[in-house]
């Protein structure tokens, strides 16, 4: 709580100072974002055949099970962050994004690091983004922690679809350049660090998996494990690694109308690195990479799934696209980690209405249906601890947003999965209902 109040009190103090809006072609601006959230999150449990000695098991459990992260109704605090820009016209722009809480985005569990930056870069050079063209051919070289180059533009609900979850929800340390051909074509070549493998559960929390409470006898952690799936967790640290580099393409591209009402921007990409033997992440006992799919340590008897190389290979597309109030994005990855293939896709679309009578400005209903293949899985459900990793799954996401004018918007959305459990197991109930009241500021 004291460095939450820290970082409340350095809200307090940018938010203090004057607003200059000036003519020079240097500028700067702060925004402040918060999210307070209504959560209802179904129970489900599910008994694996992973035999765990007896004392890390609960007290009352004779078995280890998957297990909804936070079930129940919960009224949270998810966000409150702070974003800074500081620019000259379209030559140099320095970013960050930093938060004091971040209670859906903690990577990867409850233990994570309370205050951090999600963003923290440079940029050199024009950088058009999604339909914005410019006037010529151009070029851009960017340093720091920064979305993928594939990552969807606009999130018009505040879940993610599974395909977002598992291969580029998160940030990296990168530096890459790219530029434009003319006023449509454009590309990009980055080097990365790359984001380490890990699991988490697919609804808004992460899910406890590894943390310290697990150690105590009998383990007592704050949440639930969760029926985790593989995922692209958030990278440690801030600085460049060269130990396992990460190097990856695009190329794309984009078109819009005069007035930017309609055009659409496709990209397709490929990223490839070696996997290291352990990436240390913060909140967790457990290491990333190759370590996690070599099962838990400290375990009598050697747990593995079948792993055939040190490979992380990704490649994909993604296209997004606007006609008017109509907004639809779809994607698609096909990744290969050590041998272990799986594939995810995602298609979302809204259509934003305009009200602008009363309090409500717009309206705008979403549907995001988003899907997991995996071609792996361990030699028998008993050898691996967690065999949510390989079952095939359908998530569909409906819901609205509502603007209200003033920076406040409501998001009120609901989850259902369709998750492939074996025949003669009990089927596995993800459902989800999140109402999200956001409030921008700046």
């Amino acid at each position: 709580m004291q460095a939450f109040r820290r970082f409340l009190a350095a809200i307090a103090v940018v938010a203090a100072l004057p607003a200059v809006a000036q003519q020079s072609p240097l500028f700067w601006n702060a925004k402040f974002e918060f999210r307070g959230n209504y959560r209802d999150s179904e129970h489900s449990r599910f008994r694996t055949r992973f035999e765990f000695p007896i004392e890390f098991i609960p007290v009352g459990d004779r078995h280890a099970f998957e297990e909804t992260v936070d079930a129940g109704k919960h009224f949270e605090l998810s966000v409150a962050q702070l974003k800074l820009d500081l620019g000259y016209g379209k030559w140099f722009l320095a970013h960050a994004q930093v938060h004091g809480q971040d209670k859906y985005r903690r990577n990867p569990t409850s233990e994570d690091r309370k205050i951090d930056a999600d963003e923290l870069w440079i940029r050199f050079g024009d950088k058009p983004e999604f339909l914005e063209r410019p006037d010529r051919t151009s070029f851009f070289a960017q340093f720091g922690k920064a979305p993928k180059m594939e990552r969807q533009p606009v999130r018009l609900l505040e879940s993610y679809g599974l395909a977002a979850t598992a291969f580029n929800r998160f940030e990296d340390i990168q530096a890459l350049v790219g530029g434009t051909i003319g006023r449509n074509f454009y590309w990009r070549f980055q080097a990365a660090n790359g984001n380490p493998v890990y699991l988490r559960d697919p609804n808004a929390l992460a899910g406890d998996n590894g943390v310290k409470r697990l150690h105590d006898i009998p383990p007592d952690p704050r949440l639930q494990s969760g029926f985790p799936i593989l995922y692209n967790a958030e990278t440690e640290g801030y600085f460049f690694d060269t130990k396992h580099v990460q190097y990856g393409e695009g190329l794309g591209y984009r078109w819009a109308n005069a007035d930017q009402s309609t055009g659409f921007d496709f990209i397709a990409f490929h990223y490839r690195r070696e996997l290291a033997d352990r990436e240390k992440l913060t909140g967790s006992f457990y290491g990333g990479d190759i370590d996690l799919l070599n099962g838990p340590e400290g375990l009598p008897f050697k747990v593995t799934l079948p792993i055939t190389s040190r490979k992380k290979e990704e490649t994909g597309a993604r296209l997004y696209a606007e006609w008017k109030g109509l907004t639809a994005i779809a994607q698609y990855t096909k990744q290969n980690v050590a041998g272990l293939h799986r594939s995810g896709y995602e298609i979302e679309t809204g259509y934003k209405i305009p009200i602008g009578r009363g309090p409500v400005q717009y309206f705008q209903p979403t549907v995001r249906v988003s899907g997991l293949q995996n071609t792996f899985r361990a030699a028998a459900d008993k050898t691996f601890p967690a065999p949510s990793f390989w079952w095939p799954w359908t998530k569909i996401d409906y819901g609205f947003r509502a603007g209200l004018g003033h920076g406040i918007d409501i998001t009120a959305e609901q989850a259902k999965h369709n998750i492939g459990t074996p025949v003669t197991a009990p089927q596995v109930n993800e459902k989800e209902t999140l109402v999200t009241v956001r409030v921008r500021i700046g």
